[in-house]
């Protein structure tokens, strides 16, 4: 699908290459679009014109391990300037908030009724002993704002936790959780992607070396985190050590996944859960609203989704609604 823009797409996206697909794919339709760096970007609220046809979301909370920390909170008064000129944003705000709090996760997941790691969410150090005293060993110190497993730290005993609480890092925004672990069957993931309230695809990612980065898609070039950090998981990049395939979710996974996109307001993104090795249940642990997608994906999908999201984003340029 192509068609005539009124104005250009806006992707809003501080990373140097993880829109590239998508850009080729505008191009090669010649669309008009317009890459938005908002790591350093202004705007004016008088300013009523809407200069865009859509915008396109791809603010990731990993921004603050490239340095551009400032991204986390201005993107919220920058989605909802757009919105207020009637600007179509994919993955509005409100979906925003949910891919940049752990904590607005857990509350989701419990509000949806899905099963999660138990999980106490707290804003200083000296919460963290407390909280652990509540949850069974061992326990995962997750930042609020994630990004590619970054300073998630496992503890196997309280010992080691009070041996460490000093130099906790909590993250951007000074919140972090205190949540059980769980270990999934065989090392595996499950990431379900959804796009306009329709299943999409999944993968299943299995690690088979030490790296807990569970990141299967091109670009998640981040330092890879401590190798405690299995529930830190954000696939997107096909690294050695990785078994990544296309995988069937069973049904209820699938309402699930898309009940909980529904809830967050997400247009295009990935839930991700795992099964636990110990009872074979499911547990959810990541909602995610930028979606890079599986590298290599007519190879493992059989497909690629890369221009049935342009058709997407031109259905919304052209006024279809959400």
């Amino acid at each position: 699908m192509s068609g005539r823009l009124a104005a250009p797409i806006g992707i809003l996206d501080e990373h140097p290459e993880w829109s590239a697909r998508l850009i080729a794919e505008l191009e090669h339709r010649r669309l008009p679009f317009e890459k938005v760096d908002h790591s350093s970007h202004a705007f004016d609220p008088r300013d009523r014109a809407p200069r865009y046809a859509v915008i396109v979301n791809r603010t990731s909370p990993s921004s603050h391990r490239r340095g551009h920390g400032g991204v986390l909170f201005y993107t919220e008064g920058l989605l909802a300037y757009w919105e207020s000129l009637g600007i179509p944003v994919i993955n509005p705000v409100a979906a925003f908030r949910f891919e940049k709090s752990k904590a607005l996760q857990a509350g989701l997941f419990e509000r949806v009724g899905v099963r999660y790691p138990r999980t106490v969410v707290v804003n200083h150090r000296d919460q963290v002993l407390k909280a652990s005293g509540e949850l069974r060993f061992p326990v995962l110190v997750k930042p609020n704002v994630g990004g590619s497993g970054a300073l998630i730290e496992r503890f196997d005993a309280r010992a080691d936790l009070e041996a460490r609480i000093a130099a906790l890092d909590f993250g951007p925004d000074g919140t972090a959780l205190v949540q059980e672990y769980v270990e999934s069957e065989e090392g595996a993931i499950v990431r379900v992607e959804v796009m306009d309230d329709r299943y999409l695809y999944a993968i299943r990612i299995v690690r088979t070396a030490t790296d807990f980065n569970l990141c299967p898609a091109d670009i998640c070039q981040l330092p890879a985190p401590p190798a405690s950090a299995d529930l830190g998981a954000c696939p997107v990049e096909a690294k050695p050590g990785l078994s990544v395939t296309r995988y069937d979710p069973p049904a209820q996974v699938v309402d699930q996944v898309l009940a909980l996109a529904r809830a967050a307001s997400i247009d295009i993104g990935g839930i991700e859960y795992l099964v636990g090795r110990a009872d074979g249940r499911v547990y959810y642990y990541d909602v995610n609203a930028t979606s890079n997608f599986v590298a290599n994906a007519p190879a493992v999908l059989g497909f690629d989704p890369i221009p049935l999201f342009t058709d997407y984003i031109v259905r919304r340029a052209v006024g279809a609604s959400r």
